[in-house]
């Protein structure tokens, strides 16, 4: 008997949890999470201010694209060589007909007299060369110069004259050349009715040219502006103008334009017109991917990371043509260029050296950009703000902080504490003792006090250990930014009104206003006084997505000058975005000089001294001054001016500070003085089981203390700092000073020595000279006065200096300015003894 197979029912699954018995309309699992969702809790927050919703669909015309209409440029076919016999007779026939044609044509015109030859005479520009004089000591140089020195100086000049004709006529070349000047004065007398018609064909193309790079130069900022229909019209004008310049080349004496730019005399200027010319198509087809780019980049649909990526790679493409433009432009001589176009020519060249420079700086920083806002995974910063009024190492008071979350572009949460970063207090797993100076307000170390280093990276890195021992979390980085940003926002976007605070924001009034809101106008029973810093930070946000396309490049260019001039300053863990921000000087890190450069940063702490920096001057006078040894001895004082009055609100109390100067590692204290130091019994004792901090102990190594003043010296990333207190009180001035021997020598005193033996022996015409730079940084937060003074023995004259600001004297150097920024001096003198 055949045994029959069992049908076997393939029941179906769950599309949900993959079991039998149901689907997915009645899956269990299914009905948990709606069951869970349901009972989430929905807060509805009810907001005056309206704003238009993202979804609303606004139906536009089909646009035409306007860059279909940009003609691309090709090089022209080359045409196969062919062996043509000139005619010259024939070619200077014709010239000089035309030449008489033209003369026929002219009217009679009266002649105008000659005005008889202006007498020019030499001025001799005199430098006003003084001498400095130290206090206590007169300092007077005598210029006497050897009659073996001026004999040098003619053989010099000599050889100098010799060298240049050398240079200027090659034997090869000024044979040639003469050749062809030979063979131009065998010619019959019309030739040089053809001469000059080359001439007025060259003046031609160079006007076609000049016309082209104008263009060209509108419609790059036409592009920067978005202004793309203007950026367009300007690049189709400078295509043709080039086109043009191409034709009258090529159709009318192609010939002697070659033989006529072998001539020593106009040669120079036909080169430099053809140099022009291959610098315009190169230019042209770099402004082609620069608009595209900007074009593209500015799809609204588009995030972050995606705009990013495409103005990077079209810059990639438009910055090998700007080089070749460059280095064309390099060969061009002013002379080849109208009279009329000759500077903005030269100031073009400039501006165009330092766009190509900041274009490849941005293709640099794209990458580390790609990876700050989250390109491959969520990253998480901590961003600070800091009260510049009331001064602290890296900027100001850390009254606020926001936790931010941001992944492909986009911020995901943000996070900003009502109660700022008081919030964090008494929350902390481990007490440690503050440093001393920050005892005067805390015996314990908390979290808004953590930017104790004037070094950023070390401050940032003990602001996020503050933030892990509090919230047991850890960030990717730490970005501050002082109040002082918030007003380069407003200058862009205008006021700002708030309904539900009633404030009306703007430029000068926004610090004073949101002081008084957070200090004095809070709601005491929520206690959230930083409450107002995120209802506002997010209509900041709303208000520049909505901008314009010109003034979001006015942002970008304030955000920029900002991190300049370290109103912002960035920290990131990872190494190479670090140290991606770090050749642009964002990251706020003391400088690494080398062992025989100066330096100075000044580093002021306002602890009990409530908002009264806002109120402050400051004024800092540096002197170096050589000994004879080549030793150094550097004084600095400090002037700080309280312009407040005695109980202003915020600004009226006496200004308490804590100074710190930064001086080359292994420098000496000599004297010092003007210090106010507050009363003992004001500084808090830190219990005896608070723990030492590791941190402290190992970017502050003590040295000592100065037993006459009580100045504290420490090692502090690689410097020598010296540390005390002044104190000032509203309508006064006070003063500090510091005078220390640096660690090294202006010269060699054997080397010195050694050269003077030779001397003796052998006629030389070597000099003794000495290498000064200075490095002085500024501290975030405050704009310094500025003023230095080199001095060098009788003697000693400068003989170059590394800026035109440095004023140049007999024995050294001045230079006054606003300390905005680091800044870096180099001097170079000579011994005329």
């Amino acid at each position: 008997m055949i045994k029959m197979k069992k049908e076997v029912n393939k029941k179906r699954l769950c599309s949900v949890c993959r079991k039998e018995g149901h689907n997915k309309s009645t899956c269990p699992v299914l009905g948990i999470q709606k069951k869970s969702a349901k009972s989430k809790i929905i807060n509805i927050k009810h907001n005056q201010l309206t704003y238009q919703s993202p979804h609303v669909i606004n139906l536009k015309k089909k646009e035409k694209n306007i860059w279909n209409d940009v003609q691309v440029w090709q090089q022209k076919p080359v045409a196969k060589e062919k062996r043509v016999v000139v005619d010259l007779a024939n070619m200077v026939r014709q010239a000089n007909n035309q030449s008489v044609i033209k003369k026929i044509e002219k009217k009679v015109v009266k002649p105008i007299a000659v005005s008889a030859k202006v007498p020019v005479k030499k001025v001799k520009t005199k430098k006003n060369y003084r001498n400095f004089i130290l206090i206590k000591k007169d300092f007077f140089i005598k210029l006497n110069q050897s009659f073996v020195s001026k004999i040098e100086d003619l053989k010099n000049s000599l050889e100098n004259i010799s060298y240049n004709l050398k240079n200027a006529f090659s034997i090869r070349k000024l044979a040639f050349s003469t050749l062809v000047i030979l063979l131009l004065a065998s010619l019959p007398f019309p030739s040089i009715a053809y001469y000059r018609s080359v001439k007025d064909t060259s003046n031609q193309v160079v006007e076609q040219s000049t016309n082209a790079f104008l263009s060209l130069q509108s419609s790059t900022v036409a592009a920067f502006q978005s202004n793309f229909d203007q950026a367009q019209y300007d690049l189709n004008l400078a295509l043709q103008s080039f086109n043009n310049a191409n034709s009258i080349i090529d159709k009318e004496h192609q010939a002697l334009q070659f033989v006529v730019g072998l001539l020593p005399v106009v040669g120079k200027q036909v080169t430099s017109r053809q140099h022009l010319l291959a610098a315009g198509h190169h230019l042209a087809l770099g402004n082609t991917y620069l608009v595209k780019g900007i074009k593209e980049s500015e799809n609204f649909d588009l995030s972050i990371n995606d705009k990013i990526k495409i103005l990077a790679n079209h810059l990639r493409g438009a910055i090998p043509q700007y080089e070749e433009a460059l280095q064309q432009l390099t060969s061009v001589s002013n002379e080849a260029v109208p009279v009329e176009y000759q500077k903005s020519f030269q100031e073009f060249k400039l501006l165009f050296t330092a766009l190509i420079n900041d274009m490849n700086e941005i293709v640099s920083l794209s990458s580390a950009l790609d990876s700050v806002f989250g390109d491959k995974q969520l990253k998480r910063y901590l961003i600070v703000f800091q009260n510049n009024n009331e001064i602290r190492p890296t900027g100001g008071f850390m009254g606020s902080f926001a936790l931010v979350d941001i992944q492909k572009g986009k911020i995901l949460n943000i996070d900003i504490p009502g109660g700022g970063t008081y919030d964090l207090k008494g929350q902390m797993k481990k007490e440690v003792e503050p440093p001393l100076p920050l005892q005067l307000s805390n015996n314990r170390w908390e979290f808004q006090d953590a930017n104790w280093f004037p070094d950023f990276s070390a401050s940032a890195k003990k602001i996020e250990w503050f933030y892990e021992q509090n919230r047991n979390t850890t960030v990717d980085g730490v970005i501050v930014v002082n109040a002082t940003v918030l007003q380069r926002l407003l200058k862009v976007i205008g006021p700002v009104e708030n309904e539900i605070y009633n404030l009306n924001l703007d430029v000068d009034n926004a610090l004073t206003v949101l002081q008084q809101e957070v200090e004095i106008n809070y709601d005491r029973e929520s206690n959230k006084p930083k409450q107002v810093i995120e209802d506002l930070a997010l209509q900041f946000l709303i208000n520049i997505k909505n901008l314009d396309r010109a003034s979001v490049i006015k942002i970008v260019s304030e955000l920029n000058e900002a991190m300049t001039e370290k109103e912002i300053q960035v920290y990131f863990n990872d190494n190479n975005i670090q140290n991606k921000f770090r050749n642009f000087g964002w990251t706020g890190e003391i400088t690494l000089t080398n062992d025989q450069q100066d330096y100075l940063l000044v580093v002021n702490t306002n602890i009990q001294g409530q908002k009264s920096d806002a109120k402050i001057k400051q004024v800092i006078e540096h002197q170096a001054y050589v000994q004879e040894d080549g030793t150094i001895y550097d004084t600095v004082v400090v002037h700080r001016s309280h312009l407040g009055m005695k109980g202003e609100q915020f600004y009226g109390a006496n200004n308490v500070n804590y100074i710190r100067i930064y001086v080359p590692a292994g420098s000496t204290l000599i004297e010092a003085g003007g210090f106010a130091y507050p009363a003992e019994e004001y500084f808090k004792v830190p219990e005896d089981w608070y723990e030492k901090d590791l941190d402290l102990a190992n970017y502050e190594k003590e040295i000592g203390i100065d037993p006459k003043t009580g100045t504290r010296i420490t090692s502090e990333f690689n410097k020598t700092v010296f540390g005390n207190w002044m104190m000032t009180e509203p309508g006064e001035t006070s003063s500090v000073y510091f005078t220390y021997k640096l660690p090294f020598k202006a010269w060699d005193v054997n080397t010195k020595l050694q050269k003077n033996w030779k001397d003796y022996l052998v006629i030389s015409n070597v000099r003794d000279s000495s290498r000064y730079s200075l490095v002085v940084q500024k501290q975030s937060g405050i704009n310094s006065d500025f003023s230095t003074r080199i001095i060098y023995p009788t003697g000693w004259y400068p003989v170059w200096s590394s800026g035109e600001e440095i004023e140049l004297a007999r024995n050294g150097v001045e230079y006054f300015g606003q300390l905005n920024k680091d800044l870096v001096l180099g001097l170079v003198v000579e011994n005329n003894k």
